[in-house]
């Protein structure tokens, strides 16, 4: 199993052909290098919003 833990932002991405809402969830420059073999893989996200917020 591998886990990546970064802090991001999920933005709005529009809507689909079909009308349904699109997200995105930005993942740093500094991420990308630990997140390359997972393109195109199912993955599980977990989201925690910080009391900070």
């Amino acid at each position: 199993m591998v886990q990546v833990t970064f802090r991001s932002r999920i933005s709005s991405m529009g809507h689909d052909k079909y009308g349904d809402p699109k997200y995105a969830i930005y993942v740093p420059k500094a991420v990308h290098d630990k997140i390359k073999g997972m393109l195109d893989k199912e993955v599980f996200i977990i989201v925690i919003l910080p009391d900070d917020e």
